[in-house]
């Protein structure tokens, strides 16, 4: 959205709160005409009413669109009508022959004469009442929630979203979220928005007893990056998922302030609930870090306030193989903890780190895992945090015994010249690390281990075919 356009609804918004001319829309104000004397049953096309807003106003389009202003005339029919609407808004009663089809064309209509919500929002808290919030919660509630696919080309898709969301598949619920894209109607759009800025509290309801995944992620559609304060105060983990996992996928030049605080907060609020949720976290969301830098930010400011549970889940999560890319971003959530002054939970976290990675063990217990070079893996600094941490005699006497296993390596016997060279590369990946733990002991900056070299003698490069599929 053009940052112009931004500004310019705001201040039309904020001057139609004044007094001065007001104007109904030619389309809105027929339709209303008919809404009142007609039967409570009466159909109306609601969402025409935005057309044709749209239509009457034809210079908002350039300016939504390349920021071009309205003339002084335009700016004074664009406040007038806005302040007809706004006025409306405000005096709307419940009471009246089919309200709620009144306040969704009215609705319509605001979201036609603004700028993607800007203007309706920095004035909704002026404009409620009571009675409004009343008829914006029978609105959202009653909305029907789905994606734009074709259901009749994937007629379980809907039940495979649902299903993924109670079972807390949360994996694969987040593999679905780029490709699920959501066009709330205008009235949809304007309640959320105008409810968003007017009560959150009753929005935060809404949801929690709509209890609807793929309502959820309509409200995520109208909200944008703005629903992750909206998370905070909303008791569903499921919602709140959503909004960390949409905002992945949202660019927008205005992120909201303090988002960054609010992610920090919503880990937190996650790693108070059970292991199992947060473990389906990490694992949705933190399988690959190095793919969004603020949720990495974010872990990173409070992964020392969690235990060692909250830990384990974390490395768990990781995929492993393959993951020389997420080193050092896993580097970068661990290294202000590192900095810290809690010695014992430093050395409980290294320990933990350490645990998983042995156990993992470069695909040991993994069919057809082979490698044929050495491989930095995304537990590369945390490992190499623990060698350092362990007494000097320790270090020297297992990087003694690594030295003497690749030595003798082919002392062994291997069903395949594959598994050999993969066991040697295995070795020579543990020893790196215990290397570098002895460099991080003795002083060394660097996080990090050096880039993996190819072996310096040719008979064992050529011998052990190196081939570095990292690179």
């Amino acid at each position: 959205m053009n940052p112009t356009a931004i500004s310019l609804a705001q201040a039309c918004f904020q001057a139609a709160l004044s007094s001065g001319t007001s104007t109904i829309p030619v389309k809105l104000n027929q339709l209303l005409t008919e809404l009142s004397t007609d039967l409570p049953s009466c159909a109306a096309d609601t969402e025409a009413v935005g057309h044709a807003t749209s239509d009457e106003f034809p210079f908002l389009r350039m300016m939504i669109s390349v920021g071009t202003p309205p003339d002084s005339a335009e700016s004074m029919a664009w406040e007038d009508g806005v302040r007809g609407v706004l006025s409306t808004l405000r005096h709307w009663d419940s009471k009246e022959v089919n309200s709620l089809n009144k306040l969704c064309a009215l609705l319509s209509a605001i979201t036609a004469l603004d700028a993607k919500s800007a203007g309706l929002s920095s004035v909704a808290a002026q404009v409620t009442s009571s009675q409004l919030i009343s008829g914006l919660r029978q609105v959202i509630e009653t909305a029907d929630a789905g994606p734009a696919f074709n259901e009749r080309r994937f007629p379980a898709i809907r039940q495979q979203i649902e299903s993924y969301a109670k079972s807390g598949n949360l994996e694969q619920l987040s593999h679905m979220v780029p490709h699920m894209n959501f066009f709330p109607r205008s009235d949809f759009w304007a309640a959320v928005t105008f409810m968003y800025s007017a009560d959150r509290a009753v929005l935060a309801d809404i949801i929690v007893k709509r209890n609807d995944v793929l309502f959820s992620f309509m409200i995520c559609a109208v909200l944008e990056t703005h629903a992750i304060e909206l998370a905070l105060t909303v008791n569903s983990l499921i919602f709140k998922f959503v909004c960390v996992a949409n905002c992945r996928q949202v660019r927008t030049t205005s992120p909201p302030p303090h988002s960054q605080h609010t992610l920090q907060t919503l880990l937190a609020q996650v790693a108070q609930t059970s292991t199992a949720d947060w473990s389906a976290w990490m694992q949705a969301l933190f399988k690959s870090p190095g793919n969004n830098a603020s949720l990495d930010a974010a872990l990173a400011a409070v992964i020392g306030q969690l235990t060692q549970e909250h830990w384990t889940a974390f490395f768990k999560a990781l995929s492993l193989g393959y993951s020389h890319r997420a080193a050092a971003p896993v580097a970068n959530i661990l290294i202000p903890f590192a900095n810290s002054d809690n010695n014992e939970q430093k050395l409980l976290m290294w320990a933990t780190a350490y645990d998983v990675w042995s156990n993992w063990g470069y695909g040991q217990r993994e069919n057809d895992y082979a490698m044929f070079a050495p491989a930095a893996c995304a537990l590369d600094f945390p490992v190499s945090m623990y060698y350092a941490s362990q007494p000097s005699d320790w270090r020297l006497s297992e990087e003694s015994n690594l030295l003497g296993a690749i030595e003798t390596v082919e002392q062994q016997w291997f069903d395949s010249g594959t598994a050999l060279i993969t066991e040697r590369n295995r070795l020579r990946s543990r020893l790196r690390l215990v290397q570098h733990g002895i460099a991080l002991a003795n002083g060394c900056s660097d996080a990090l281990p050096r880039a993996i070299q190819p072996d310096a003698d040719l008979y064992d490069r050529t011998r052990y075919h190196y081939h570095d599929l990292n690179l």
